[in-house]
């Protein structure tokens, strides 16, 4: 196998591709879904925050895009989410 750099005489790709947390498939970081989660307090002593990055397919298998339906909605309302 010859790296980027030789088979395109070029400097490389600038930015690497990352891993899917559930299926290992390497995917570029812009097209990676960041996930943060976060125990209630009533389980902090017992559990940290863990983040975790995975690519569409699995974020579709997770029905994040309800998620991202609600985002858009407030979006075209003109909503700030920070807020909300």
């Amino acid at each position: 196998m010859k790296s980027v750099e030789r088979t395109s005489d070029g400097a490389g790709d600038g930015t690497p591709d990352w891993e899917c947390y559930r299926c290992d498939r390497d995917v570029a970081p812009q097209r990676l879904f960041r996930i943060t989660t976060e125990p209630p307090a009533s389980l902090s002593q017992d559990y940290q925050t863990a983040e975790r990055f995975c690519c569409l397919d699995c974020a579709a298998g997770m029905n994040l895009s309800e998620f991202s339906e609600q985002l858009k909605a407030r979006a075209r309302r003109g909503e700030n989410s920070a807020t909300k």
